[in-house]
């Protein structure tokens, strides 16, 4: 009799996890976004999350916790109970480049989250003011090796990965550029477009009405090969600058502990309305790139990212608190 009770509670205790991920999900899903509304990573999470909750039949809201590099949204989902009603939408800055930027951070990128998916990356450009002498990047080096020191670019915030694109540029083609530092992409945006400042690292979100309206000059994608989106613009890779691709993306993680097999539901539901035709349609309209893989992929890739910013980060001597 006692082994026929034992064999029932294995058998209970196998039967547990299915029957968890079946019931879920039974409440509404709150989804955490580190930037304001109206941003990219905040368009993306609203598209993506429609989709899931439709397919979920479940509301999902989706809560804007900006500031201080995600570090407030970052730290309140770290904190959030691991049952898979609760998840963020991150980027490298949260999950890798702030472990290298802040000296004390009150949540571990790499130990407080489990990865559930990468959705998108948004290609980083190199753009200047239609009157800035270089028309192609030989020219543009020549122009900024002929005057060091004497042209600025726009960032949109220390640390994210368009100042780091540059930065890592500069490195590579011997470019003495001064770094003019802006609150986020818009102001970015305008004064490149006004010429306050003659050159910026832009993401084909915003970027991509610009060009064709002739206010701002393309001169290379920070990609290994030319992006489809943009098949006029050579990249930095066919240019003799492999290596210099480097693009935002926007993942979702959970906290950690999360069960598995909610992770692999989230996981299966996320890709599923990435991929949808309506959906990857319009993401693709912006000059986004499908990713929609894995969390084992997306953890990889995580982990890839620490190996190769991290000591970059640390050499620059940013820090940011």
């Amino acid at each position: 009799m006692k082994r026929r009770h034992f064999l029932l509670a294995l058998a209970a205790a196998a039967a547990a996890p299915a029957t968890r991920a079946q019931q879920y999900p039974s409440k509404p899903i709150t989804w955490v976004v580190g930037f304001p509304p109206g941003g990219g990573a905040d368009g993306v999470t609203r598209l993506v999350s429609a989709k899931v909750s439709q397919n979920l039949g479940q509301p999902i809201v989706v809560e804007n916790r900006p500031g201080a590099s995600s570090i407030i949204a970052a730290q309140h989902v770290a904190q959030q109970p691991a049952d898979g009603y609760t998840v963020f939408s991150a980027e490298q800055g949260a999950l890798v480049f702030n472990t290298a930027l802040y000296s004390k951070l009150p949540y571990d990128p790499q130990r407080d989250f489990t990865p559930i998916a990468d959705m998108i990356r948004a290609p980083l450009v190199l753009v200047v003011h239609p009157s800035f002498p270089g028309t192609d990047l030989k020219s543009f080096i020549a122009e900024v090796r002929r005057r060091p020191g004497k042209h600025n670019f726009g960032s949109p915030g220390r640390g994210l990965a368009h100042h780091l694109a540059m930065e890592a540029l500069k490195r590579r083609a011997k470019l003495d550029i001064v770094d003019v530092q802006y609150r986020g992409i818009a102001p970015v945006v305008q004064d490149t477009i006004s010429g306050q400042v003659p050159i910026a690292v832009i993401d084909t979100v915003v970027l991509l009405p610009h060009l064709r309206s002739g206010k701002l000059r393309a001169i290379a994608t920070f990609a290994d090969k030319r992006l489809v989106v943009l098949r006029d613009v050579p990249a930095l890779g066919q240019l003799g600058y492999m290596g210099l691709d480097i693009a935002p993306i926007v993942g979702v993680v959970a906290p950690r502990n999360t069960p598995n097999e909610l992770v692999r539901r989230l996981n299966t539901e996320i890709v599923r309305a990435v991929r949808d035709p309506q959906v990857s349609g319009k993401l693709s309209a912006l000059g986004l790139e499908i990713i929609a893989d894995t969390p084992e992929q997306f953890a990889a890739f995580l982990e890839s990212e620490a190996k190769r910013w991290l000591p970059f980060i640390r050499s620059l001597n940013i820090k940011l608190d």
